[in-house]
């Protein structure tokens, strides 16, 4: 099939050239804008089912008017003094920065909430309310204790990582930080920093896509570096560039279409996944047909001869090393997660397209270059570096002449045969600390969204403001809802359930690490005083207004919602630590516990209880990608080792041959957390939780595609020579090719670094530490000694369980070396 491919491209190249030019116009022309198909958020992509999400759902029906979407938080504080914030400070939050945080939402439109009463199209405002000391339902919570600060609270209609929000956010930045009428308001010694979950949204959203720009920019430009140092041939190295930029434009417009087509989902970020492992594996492909090309060249072929030998010989490989990858990643498709499963379906049928167009556009370029492709080293049909601009007598011309790859792994090789055994135990031994590494710090993820970003981040910065006034969870409160159709939370009965588990909470409020407790019997914390008692003592006006506010506390605690009314109530647990830490999910267990134990007989029968907020969010985000990341690794392993036994035809083999690979990912992950712990010892809270799933989905799918390489050019020469030699004349033969492969992908990986998001530096740094692993360590090395001391049977008896009577069955001509028997 491929001899026929090759005879068709070089016959039609310029048919060829012509279908995939107007192939990327067409697609680029037709597809939607990207940020209009993709998705925002983390949580969203959670399984439906989840119980924060449902908890979620029955949150937005009983307390419609509090809308738990996002909010901008302003932190207006006075560090300096004890008298904390004065007079001044708060009728100027009242009179000066409220109104004009209204006349933002005017600005832009209007609030949400009278678009939604007056169903207007032409409000764009995502501002619902805002939120000072004086709201009568919970201003009193937005004073520090220390009486130093005092929040807003912007409440928006949208999620925290819409959009949308960035243009709110931007607007009140811009106001406090470059409105010199504005600032000229505020008094000395006061300062306003701004925080807020969408705040972090925004940030989050910056830093990706600063990271997505910088990751494309750096990817193209290593790659050209790379190639040309590796080629030192300016064309040559353009044309596996051209060849993969032209996939990666098809492949991100096809999927803009899909997804505007509702065919498959995008999420955003994914564009940058999908230009990494297009342009890491599709310059490899091109590498490898290129590297066979020449190797044609030099047994007298014509250029183009060259070319259609060259498809024929690795167009197979090639096309088992794409389908290894697309298996393997495209094994996300099982997971729960939506973003993994988007992942797995958009890098997957990427690959298609990088395939064939390395089959059939780089084919196509070679002949459109003809004897130019490889100057300045050659004007000829052959490639000879006497023809190109360097005389032969030159010192440049003999140090590019010298085979200096070639000189290494004819090192490496002759070390296999004297002690294949040695060598295989030592490097073993050197890695396996870092293995039990990564085993023993598996569970050490950082689910944390502020862990990811710069400390310099206005969000970073306004967090640090906030825990310095008020406890580390009043970023983000966990929310206890119940839901029992046969209780009236608002009377006597109802209250006195609630009482109980409030008092049993806080016996335990130490070793549970709670803060404060909000509900409807406590509705400004454990240590205000009782609305209700203060009421009674009330006369007149005073206690008309008291019962007012009462009224207004009460709906807030409990729902007033037709069906639901009376039935749901809230209770807000203000935690001690930051509710994006690890730490804060062990917490959650032990709040969860606590509540099971002192629940009320009351409120065991018919009551649903559902936690909400961040941290139950990380919590169930945490329990569906563990879920997710076992399944996907059994998927994943179990699927490649079948490619590889119908390639291979030997089992115990490609048995082997995974094994290896998974070992180089857990010593791979083992050493990301070592590096990442000693360059911030003190802030390290762990490598981020996307991590191990891609690294392991990409590194498997990605390592094994070196293996077949080398695998398939053992059997081609162990046809013509013995078991041993024929793995040492293949490791020869394709050790400087695949070497220049990994280095490649590896920098291509290591583009990842260039942006500022935390977890893509962790994964850009272990995907090119994992490919430089697998390139230089586990194929070299480990795969090759393993069966060097197979076929010279070290393993006695047993080599036939291994994999050396499969050999001997499916090439009974070569006789088995025993000549280094021990």
């Amino acid at each position: 099939m491929f001899r026929v491919l090759g005879n068709t491209v070089v016959r039609y190249w310029q048919v060829f050239l012509v279908f995939w030019i107007l192939a990327v116009a067409g697609v680029s022309y037709v597809a939607p804008e990207w940020s209009s198909v993709v998705q925002n958020g983390e949580f969203a992509f959670m399984p439906a089912d989840s119980p924060s999400l449902q908890g979620e759902k029955l949150f937005k029906r009983a307390f419609p008017d509090d809308l738990l979407a996002s909010s901008i938080v302003l932190v207006v504080r006075r560090e300096h003094g004890d008298q904390g914030l004065r007079p001044k400070d708060l009728k100027f939050i009242e009179d000066t920065l409220k109104p004009r945080l209204e006349e933002i939402a005017e600005e832009q439109g209007g609030f949400a909430t009278e678009r939604k009463d007056n169903n207007s199209q032409t409000l764009t405002s995502n501002i619902s309310r805002i939120r000072t000391y004086t709201d009568k339902s919970i201003g009193d919570l937005l004073q520090s204790e220390d009486n130093k600060a005092s929040l807003v609270i912007v409440e928006l209609s949208t999620e925290f990582l819409d959009q949308s929000n960035a243009q709110t956010v931007e607007s009140i930045e811009n106001l406090i930080q470059n409105d010199e009428a504005f600032k000229q308001t505020i008094e000395p010694g006061l300062d306003i920093s701004l925080s807020g979950i969408a705040t972090v949204g925004r940030d989050m959203i910056r830093a990706a896509n600063q990271s997505a720009e910088a990751t494309e920019l750096w990817t193209v430009l290593l790659v050209i570096l790379l190639l040309i140092i590796i080629y030192r041939a300016p064309i040559l190295a353009l044309i596996p560039l051209f060849t993969v930029f032209v996939s990666v434009q098809i492949a991100l417009s096809v999927l803009a279409i899909l997804g505007d087509w509702g065919w498959v989902g995008l999420f955003s970020g994914i564009e940058v996944y999908v230009t990494v492992i297009l342009y890491g594996a599709g310059v490899d492909y091109c590498l490898f047909l290129i590297a066979r090309h020449r190797e044609e060249l030099e047994k007298e072929c014509t250029f183009k001869e060259a070319i259609s030998n060259s498809i024929a010989t690795v167009g197979a490989a090639l096309a088992a090393s794409a389908g290894t990858t697309m298996c393997g990643i495209g094994m996300m498709v099982f997971a729960q997660f939506g973003k993994f499963q988007q992942a797995g379906v958009a890098m997957a049928l990427s690959l298609s397209f990088v395939l064939m167009a390395s089959l059939t556009l780089t084919p196509a370029l070679l002949c459109l270059a003809g004897r130019f492709a490889y100057w300045p080293q050659s004007f000829n049909e052959r490639v000879a570096i006497s023809a190109g601009w360097l005389t032969p007598s030159s010192v440049m011309a003999r140090l590019m002449q010298r085979n200096w790859a070639g000189s290494v792994w004819e090192t490496v090789s002759q070390g296999l045969l004297k002690n294949p055994g040695k060598i295989w135990l030592t490097t073993f031994l050197v890695l396996f600390p870092f293995a039990l590494i990564s085993l023993a710090c598996y569970g050490n993820l950082s689910y944390g969204l502020l862990s990811e970003l710069p400390s310099e981040d206005p969000s970073v910065i306004g967090t640090k403001a906030v825990q310095g006034h008020y406890p580390a969870g009043a970023t983000g409160p966990l929310t206890l809802l119940f839901e029992n159709p046969d209780i009236n939370f608002s009377d006597a009965e109802g209250r006195d359930a609630i009482e109980k588990l409030t008092a049993s909470l806080l016996d335990q409020k130490d070793e549970l690490g709670i803060a404060d407790i909000r509900n409807m019997t406590k509705p400004f914390g454990i240590g205000a005083a009782d609305e209700m008692e203060k009421a009674r003592n009330l006369t007149g006006l005073k206690k008309i207004g008291a019962l007012s506010r009462i009224k207004l506390i009460k709906n807030y605690y409990v729902s007033s919602e037709p069906e639901l009314e009376n039935h749901v109530t809230r209770m807000d647990l203000i935690l001690e630590k930051d509710p994006f830490s690890h730490d804060s999910m062990k917490q959650l267990e032990r709040v969860k516990t606590a509540v099971n134990k002192g629940l009320p007989d009351k409120l065991k029968g018919n009551t649903d209880l559902y936690y909400i907020g961040a941290t139950a969010s990380i919590s169930d985000l945490k329990n569906v990608t563990d879920q997710d990341q076992a399944r996907i690794d059994v998927l994943v392993l179990a699927s490649v080792f079948i490619i590889l036994v119908i390639l291979l035809r030997r089992p115990a083999i490609s048995a082997y041959l995974i094994v290896s690979v998974f070992f180089s990912y857990l010593v791979t992950l083992g050493i990301t957390f070592a590096v990442f712990w000693a360059l911030d010892p003190q802030n390290f809270a762990g490598l981020d939780w996307k991590v191990p799933m891609f690294l392991f989905t990409i590194l498997i799918a990605v390592g094994e595609d070196y293996n077949i390489y080398l695998i398939t050019r053992i059997d081609e020469e162990q046809k013509r020579l013995a078991p041993v030699e024929g793995v040492i004349s293949a490791l020869k033969s394709t050790g400087g090719i695949i070497s220049s492969c990994g280095i490649i992908m590896a920098g291509t990986f290591s583009s990842l670094m260039a942006g500022t998001l935390v977890g893509m530096q962790q994964l850009g740094f272990a995907l090119a530490f994992g490919v430089l692993l697998d390139t230089f360590i586990i194929r070299p090395i480990i795969v090759p000694a393993y069966l060097i001391m197979l076929y010279r049977g070290y393993f006695g008896s047993w080599g036939k369980y291994l994999g050396a009577a499969q050999f001997l069955e499916t090439n009974p001509r070569p006789e088995l070396d025993t000549s280094h028997t021990k």
